[in-house]
């Protein structure tokens, strides 16, 4: 604690929050509540990760498929003694909550739409090993009260819980609160995909980068799996995420070229007087961009990462 309360007292206006300024956001999601003796072995069977062993304390994000492998929900798994908790975006919760009550024919597991009394609240920053109640290693949890503290795999920490709970937790940690804006410009330069941006109908897996962060390739059936499969085996994508900078302000739903080919931008936030965005751009067959250079309605732009370079592939 002592060492986030240094971070709210170094913050000046101006100063970039979730960057160089270690900060609290509150986050668009919402919170399901899986209980039952076959909670596991249920989720195991519809969700894109290897649940059905899993320990207290394990933490993964998952999707949930239709049978042609469009992405139906995303979001991330906790596990506890008791329970797990799904938190996907807010605007999907309700489908997947009623999905999940759906499908358990003989098994025992019910889920819960917890969003009404429950809520997360993300710290990222500079300065994060030391918050309260977070483990050293990534992706996992530990309760803490009625609430789980999450450190996530960029090493930032989420207090997911009752309402009460984390507005405990974030008033103890002093910390400033930052804005929408700076959580995009956080979360785009940290590769990380959207639901409703990046993550939407006609867009494939694969070709988002989600495969190392969001899917098992080991596990059993699940709605989905063949698809799945067949991208990773047989199908090279045609299109990749990537991270890009441009030099000005650029339209998010913009088109962009890189060589001769066009390409998509898909997330947009100012970074000073320039714009870091996300964009879907054509590769060939072995993973290749055309050129480095970019190109959004006379703005220059160069490629800085491709979303998912570099993280481990569960069950390769």
């Amino acid at each position: 604690m002592a060492t986030a309360n240094r971070s709210a007292a170094r913050y000046r206006p101006g100063m970039a929050l979730l960057e160089t300024t270690t900060a609290t956001v509150p986050r668009d999601v919402g919170v399901i509540r899986v209980t039952g003796h076959d909670r596991l072995r249920y989720l195991h069977s519809l969700l894109s990760q290897q649940l059905e062993e899993a320990r207290p304390g394990t933490v993964a994000d998952f999707l949930y498929l239709d049978a042609k492998g469009t992405v139906l929900a995303e979001g991330r798994a906790v596990v506890r003694a008791p329970d797990v908790l799904l938190a996907p975006p807010s605007a999907v919760t309700p489908s997947l909550s009623d999905a999940l009550g759906r499908f358990t024919f003989l098994l025992d597991a019910s889920a819960e739409d917890l969003s009404g009394h429950w809520r997360m609240v993300s710290v990222r920053g500079p300065d994060t090993e030391g918050l309260p109640g977070a483990r050293a290693q990534a992706m996992t949890a530990a309760p803490h009260g009625d609430g789980v503290v999450i450190r996530d795999r960029s090493g930032g920490v989420d207090y997911l819980g009752p309402s009460a709970w984390v507005a405990e937790r974030v008033a103890e940690l002093g910390l400033p609160e930052a804005s929408v804006h700076d959580w995009e410009r956080w979360r785009i330069g940290a590769a990380q995909p959207a639901w409703g941006r990046e993550i939407t109908a006609g867009r494939r897996t694969q070709e988002l980068g989600l495969l190392p962060t969001h899917v098992h390739l080991r596990k059993g059936c699940y709605p989905g799996q063949e698809s799945i499969a067949k991208i990773y085996n047989l199908g090279r994508p045609r299109r990749a995420l990537w991270v890009a900078g441009f030099d000005a302000a650029v339209p998010e739903d913009g088109e962009v070229r890189v060589g001769e080919k066009k390409g998509v931008i898909t997330s947009v936030a100012s970074d000073g007087p320039r714009t870091i965005a996300m964009a879907l751009l054509p590769v060939d067959r072995d993973g290749n961009l055309p050129g480095d250079d970019l190109d959004a309605d006379g703005v220059a732009g160069r490629v800085l990462r491709r979303v998912g370079d570099g993280l481990t592939q569960p069950g390769a």
